[in-house]
């Protein structure tokens, strides 16, 4: 798992150099004299701005974000970390729409699948598959550098909520029950399971349209669920299962 970590922030790395070229021809952000930035409903505040009758310029109108996410996927739960073979993939897609300069909210949809290794005499082979959908809060720490003109960097915190539809195989890919109450399927080998999200992440805008980033994004199932990894163990040896995604991020910024 780590190596795969690893090779995520190395694509990071070259992806910021050849960006070296492609950075914003200003460093104040947007232009407070472009009116077609400002919503309709300020226009009055931006009159009065340039008049000189109000000290500030009203909040310009923000973009939609359309972001696209690929990078690991790892069931953390009773197998050993240590285990070989240990990991995933995830995909996905999100759109974000910032609600102040501190605060913004992001949908996101993910499919991701993990494989958890056979530890002989206390688990099986499992392989999972799920489908994420996601609603999060994205805290822009950045956004509290009052004296820093159009920042490349956005360091930020999140937390929210997801629903996991779930399901699990063994290592033949016979389906495995997965007990719980939200069951979708006759077999029980679909469950849906809610979780709450918590996280950080960094991107590097490259110009006024397009930045990239990493993220890690943790999901932990609320209720107690303790099946994410397909089974559950006897007493002593459990832990609560949760699902660790590391990402690389490209995000595109639509409109104005």
């Amino acid at each position: 798992m780590a190596s795969k970590k690893y090779t995520l922030l190395a694509v990071l790395l070259v992806m910021l150099q050849i960006a070296g070229n492609a950075q914003t021809k200003t460093d104040w952000g947007w232009d407070w004299k472009d009116s077609s930035k400002v919503p309709t409903k300020s226009i009055p505040q931006y009159n009065e701005f340039l008049n000189n009758q109000f000290p500030y310029p009203p909040k310009p109108r923000n973009a939609w974000e359309l972001g696209f996410t690929l990078g690991n996927s790892v069931v953390i739960g009773d197998v050993p970390l240590s285990s070989k073979n240990y990991g995933g993939y995830v995909i996905g897609a999100s759109l974000r729409k910032s609600i102040s300069h501190l605060v913004s909210l992001r949908g996101s949809l993910y499919f991701s699948q993990s494989s958890i290794p056979a530890v002989a005499g206390k688990s099986p082979y499992v392989k999972t598959t799920s489908f994420t959908g996601s609603i999060d809060a994205i805290f822009s720490i950045n956004a509290l550098s009052f004296y820093r003109g159009n920042p490349k960097l956005d360091w930020y915190g999140l937390a929210g909520s997801s629903l996991l539809v779930l399901s699990a195989k063994d290592q033949a890919g016979n389906n495995l029950r997965l007990p719980g109450v939200n069951t979708l399927s006759k077999s029980g080998n679909t469950v849906v399971v809610p979780t709450i999200n918590f996280g950080a992440g960094v991107s590097y805008k490259i110009n006024n349209k397009i930045n990239i980033g990493i993220e890690e994004k943790f999901l932990a199932p609320t209720f107690g669920y303790d099946y994410l990894d397909g089974f559950k163990p006897g007493t002593g040896y459990s832990a609560p299962d949760f699902i660790a995604l590391s990402t690389i991020r490209l995000n595109i910024n639509l409109g104005n």
